[in-house]
């Protein structure tokens, strides 16, 4: 069975796989089902079946990390990006929209921009240190190696520390605006 680092982690693998190119939106994770026993969890969905050790997750959990600490053996760098992306365009959107009044859900925009940040982060675990560009090695998954094809230059120290900065930035922003939840 795979392991994911941590339960947030699961969920997306197991959203992209399900939904192939789509991502799932960081506000409604996929249907899934989690058995605990005294270790791990073991989270399904029609799409498969995962193992989150409760250690990772744990240490995930105390250093603030969402989806785990080194690199996924999971999602490449390439399905990082694309995820991302996708989460950072959830995020622009209903950041637009979003005019603080009553009954409007400001969770959809920060956790989007959070899920950008942190997705960007991951995808910044692939560069090694003092590298330019993520190495090959950074890519395996059917996205990720057709996102890297596709654009090879979002894969650069400087395009990937630009873009988790916009994310943050614009996170930082929006909570500026609206204060913080």
């Amino acid at each position: 069975m795979l392991t994911a680092r941590t339960l947030a982690e699961a969920e997306i693998y197991l959203s992209v796989l399900a939904a192939a190119d789509d991502a799932p939106d960081a506000t409604e994770p996929p249907a899934v089902t989690v058995t605990e026993d005294e270790d791990a969890w073991t989270v399904s969905s029609g799409a498969g079946e995962l193992q989150v050790l409760k250690r990772t997750e744990d240490e995930a959990r105390r250093v603030g990390v969402r989806f785990g600490l080194g690199n996924s053996l999971l999602l490449d760098a390439g399905a990082w990006v694309q995820l991302a992306s996708v989460w950072a365009r959830r995020a622009l959107d209903a950041d637009i929209e979003y005019t603080g009044q009553p009954g409007q859900n400001r969770q959809k925009v920060e956790l989007n921009w959070e899920f950008a940040r942190d997705g960007m982060d991951e995808a910044l675990k692939f560069l090694p240190e003092g590298a330019d560009v993520v190495p090959d090695d950074g890519f395996w998954t059917e996205l990720g190696m057709r996102t890297q094809q596709q654009d090879p230059q979002l894969f650069t120290r400087a395009k990937l520390t630009e873009d988790r900065e916009f994310y943050s930035d614009q996170l930082d922003a929006f909570r500026a605006l609206y204060g913080e939840n």
